[in-house]
């Protein structure tokens, strides 16, 4: 009766000839995504590299996704980086012209539907390089959201970013860290993955007033639209270098960006090609957690100011003042708050509004000082613990406080923080907080004469895995005020923003595991002298290291130890230990590997290297390359079954046969190979006795 080829060891051997493949694959990734030593790295600016997201649809499930040229960064995507991907728009409104706007029922907000997709957001790993000029970026497991890139339309906007985070194994910030500030496509966010301790070092997170932009303030002096618009159509570039229009710009938030925005936390006024919003991007209405412009009461002269909305994120906004001499509610409309917000669903804050500006009053030239403020950015952080203190500051921006007989801008909403830490939260003082409406003080001469001031920002959201410092808060932004002829301090109409999110006991998923202990493996070898096996390996950062177990294994799954080494005191870096293995050479293929035992309990294993002590192991296989055929020679001492598997550079089994064998040399005959694709295989026979594997490249 002929030996039946046994189920258990054919997967057993199946391991060993894919051993080397495996190891390669984790070295490659692991080398870039976790630290390569046990380092202390100071960081004066941030670490991420920012990446658009240029693909229409990134559908979930999916493998690759196509990026623009990088941003801000000069680090490039490597094999086996860790990369964040984060929708950073993306929400549908109803664009009518009433009361309906915004959620299609209250002026402000956004639908809840299936294309509501900002804030998704996951962790991906590279599994090829992508240069600082972008290109196809593939994923090391599919994705688990959608993702969505599409340019202002009828459906709203779209945008993603990618962006590159290093993982550190001891971090010290050394400066302020401050995150790009979000042009529209990028930027706005700052992650730090630390895998042992952060030292905050006395140091600032700062991403206040990075996050999405306000609507931009200009003067114009009347236009043809109605006093009661949600929507208008922003003024031609003729019609805003002569002044000529009416109402206010609405805030950038999650459904779009509009024509008119403040960037740079007032540095400049930036004029977009597109509207922007469907329907118009100026007036009352709030888009999403934007703040809406003020809506002027006589727009034919735009001579009845009325204030910005504040943006909203954890919290609404408030609403923009009335309208100066008829005292009418028609101040931006308050951005929403995110209904759907996560520990893994996060957005920046949303931009104020404008107010209406018709004098140019403030001391920013053309009614700049009317814009909105903007919002505050995301800021990650995950470590094991948390030294020193520190502060995270994502705060909504106020609005300015110049303008004299013009109405202000609605203040930005504050942003968003996840911070997970072993220990040491209570070091962090993280601050949430929308920004101040906007203030003027309706000076005409000597004379007051109140307009409408601009709504608070909404607080932010705050997650955290740990008590923060008392300090910590994330509160709405008070409104803002105006004087009356009568000399009376007052809001008039202006709302505060309502408090955000702070939540100190959730539960956060870091992005990548990284278990490094104090001690290090920099290599692992061995080699047959005679009748032994010779096993050496070289460590780093020895000092806590008791002994060395080498461990054995005749199926790459089952370790049992051959022996023990101890630790040399007084070892530095670069140390190199060798044991020799008498008892090992009755199979033709061993697996080794090392455990380094540390003093306080813990280990720490190497990786497993595979040892061949039998030449005849090595299947003889011609020709190679093979295009359509190749011939296996198999010495056998007798007639049984041999199982011949051909396995390719992934890992997947792509053929299986068995052959009869008799006694002495047989010729295996691998056929049907024309229908394989071209690549490097890998060939394993198992005979119920013997494992013998090799290698065949296939080239047609």
């Amino acid at each position: 009766m002929k030996s039946p080829v046994k189920r258990g060891y054919t997967n057993a051997c199946l391991f060993a000839a894919l051993l080397p493949l495996l190891l390669l694959a984790g070295t490659r990734l692991d080398a870039q995504s976790c630290p390569s030593s046990v380092t202390t790295t100071t960081i004066t600016s941030f670490p991420n590299t920012y990446y658009p997201g240029q693909q229409a649809t990134v559908n979930a499930g999916s493998t690759s996704v196509v990026i623009g040229a990088a941003t801000y960064g000069t680090t490039p995507i490597s094999i086996g980086d860790v990369l964040l991907i984060i929708q950073m728009q993306g929400a549908q409104i109803n664009s009518t012209n009433a009361g309906t706007y915004g959620d299609g029922a209250s002026g402000s907000g956004y639908k809840v539907n299936g294309q509501l997709l900002a804030g998704n957001m996951e962790y991906v790993v590279a599994t090829n390089a992508v240069p600082l000029s972008g290109g196809t970026l593939s994923l090391q497991a599919p994705t688990v959201n959608q993702y969505k890139n599409a340019a202002f339309g009828t459906n709203g906007q779209y945008t993603y970013q990618v962006i590159r985070v290093p993982i550190y194994y001891n971090l010290t910030l050394g400066a302020t860290v401050t995150p790009p500030y979000w042009d529209g496509t990028t930027g706005g966010v700052i992650v730090l993955n630390v895998v042992n301790a952060l030292n905050m070092n006395g140091q600032t997170i700062n991403a206040s007033g990075a996050g999405f932009r306000g609507g931009g303030g200009i003067k114009l002096t009347g236009g043809p639209d109605a006093n009661t618009a949600y929507a208008s159509v922003s003024p031609t570039n003729a019609n805003l270098s002569a002044n000529i229009g009416d109402h206010a710009s609405k805030g950038e938030g999650i459904a779009g960006t509009p024509r008119l925005v403040n960037s740079n936390n007032y540095g400049s006024l930036t004029i977009n090609t597109p509207e922007g919003y469907y329907n118009g991007s100026f007036a009352m209405g709030a888009p999403g957690n934007a703040g809406g412009g003020g809506t002027d009461d006589e727009p034919a002269t735009q001579n009845d100011n009325a204030g910005g909305g504040g943006g909203g994120n954890g919290g609404a906004g408030g609403k923009g003042g009335n309208s100066y001499s008829s005292d009418e509610p028609v101040g931006g409309d308050p951005g929403a708050f995110f209904a759907q917000k996560s520990p893994t669903r996060l957005v920046m804050g949303g931009g104020g509004g404008a107010g209406d500006n018709n004098d140019g009053t403030g001391n920013l030239p053309d009614g700049f000082s009317a814009s909105g403020a903007t919002g505050g950015g995301i800021v990650m952080i995950y470590a094991q613990s948390i030294i020193n203190t520190g502060i995270i500051n994502v705060n909504g921006m106020p609005g300015d406080s110049t303008e004299h007989n013009d109405a202000s801008g609605g203040g930005g909403a504050g942003g968003s923080v996840l911070l997970s830490a072993g220990s040491g939260q209570s070091n962090v003082t993280v601050l949430a907080n929308g920004g101040d409406g906007g203030i003027n003080d309706g000076a005409y001469g000597s004379t007051h004469y109140a307009h409408g001031p601009g709504g608070g920002g909404g607080g932010g959201v705050v997650y955290a895995n740990g008590a923060l410092n008392a300090a910590s808060s994330a509160n709405g932004g008070p409104a803002g005020h105006t004087i009356t002829t009568s000399l009376v301090v007052t809001n008039y109409g202006s709302a505060s923003g309502s408090g955000g999110i702070f939540n100190t006991s959730a539960t956060i998923t870091p992005p990548t595991v990284c278990t490094i202990l104090s001690m290090q493996f920099l290599s692992v070898d061995g080699q047959v002298d005679g009748k032994e096996v010779v096993i050496g390996w070289t460590v780093a950062n020895e000092e806590n290291v008791k002994n060395y177990i080498v461990e054995r294994s005749y199926n790459a799954t089952d370790f049992s130890a051959t022996g023990t080494v101890d630790d040399v005191p007084g070892n530095t870096d670069g140390n190199s230990y060798s044991f020799r293995d008498a008892s090992a050479l009755k199979n033709s293929t061993i697996c080794y590997r090392i455990e380094a035992q540390s003093n306080d309990g813990s280990e720490n294993f190497s990786k497993i290297v595979q040892i061949q002590t039998d030449p005849a192991a090595a299947l003889s296989i011609s020709p190679d390359p093979a295009s359509a055929s190749a011939t296996i020679q198999w010495l056998s001492a007798g007639n049984s079954n041999v199982l011949i598997k051909l396995v390719d550079a992934t890992g997947h089994l792509v053929l299986s046969r068995q052959y009869q064998l008799h006694s002495g040399t047989n010729e295996l005959q691998l056929t049907k190979l024309a229908n394989l694709a071209n690549g490097l295989y890998f060939v394993l026979g198992y005979d119920g006795t013997d494992c013998r594997t090799g290698k065949l490249l296939i080239r047609h």
